[in-house]
């Protein structure tokens, strides 16, 4: 039996057992390693799996496990690379929480920010990132020069706030109208 790849994540390794209906009581309590050896084991149980076009873009069982084998390919950062396009976020949420104010920051000037920002604006798969840029966006400066910078994210992040959105939409109270016949008693 072959093995899972060190490079997807316990959540994404719940994921997938919950995307394509996988028979595994008690995952989510589960560590990594028990996940990927109930994972591989559930996969040679089954002969086949729903298709996914929405998230994984896999057809079939044989797909899913090249993917799960082979190194995660959205995970393109290298640690020491993550650690300093966080850094650079941080400092930018920085900024935006001391009123827009340069001083109070690493960088030399508002154009070396503009550079970071449109740097990391590619990693926008970190949450971080995704704040930074909406509170650089945010900025009088970038306001009054009418630009916007977009942040890139992969179809499977962009997909999973959407879910997420709706999700929190669901939740709130919203007017519900019953209509039939009602008895109303008071005591």
């Amino acid at each position: 039996m072959e093995k899972i790849h060190s490079s997807h994540s316990k959540k994404e390794l719940q994921e997938i057992i919950e995307v394509f209906e996988l028979n595994i009581a008690n995952y989510k309590n589960m560590n990594k390693k028990d996940i990927s050896y109930s994972l591989m084991y559930e996969l040679t149980k089954i002969d086949n799996i729903p298709e996914d076009n929405d998230f994984f873009f896999i057809k079939n069982k044989t797909e899913l496990i090249q993917y799960l084998v082979n190194p995660d390919s959205s995970k393109t950062l290298t640690i020491k690379e993550k650690n300093e396009v966080m850094e650079i976020a941080k400092y930018i949420i920085m900024y935006c929480k001391n009123d827009y104010y340069l001083s109070h920051s690493p960088f030399l000037d508002w154009d070396d920010m503009f550079d970071k920002v449109k740097y990391i604006a590619d990693y926008g798969d970190i949450p971080s990132v995704r704040k930074a840029v909406d509170g650089f966006n945010e900025d009088p400066k970038m306001i009054s020069m009418g630009k916007c910078i977009g942040v890139q994210m992969s179809s499977r992040c962009r997909k999973k706030l959407e879910r997420k959105k709706r999700m929190i939409q669901k939740q709130k109270n919203s007017l519900k109208i019953a209509r039939g016949k009602f008895i109303v008693e008071f005591n």
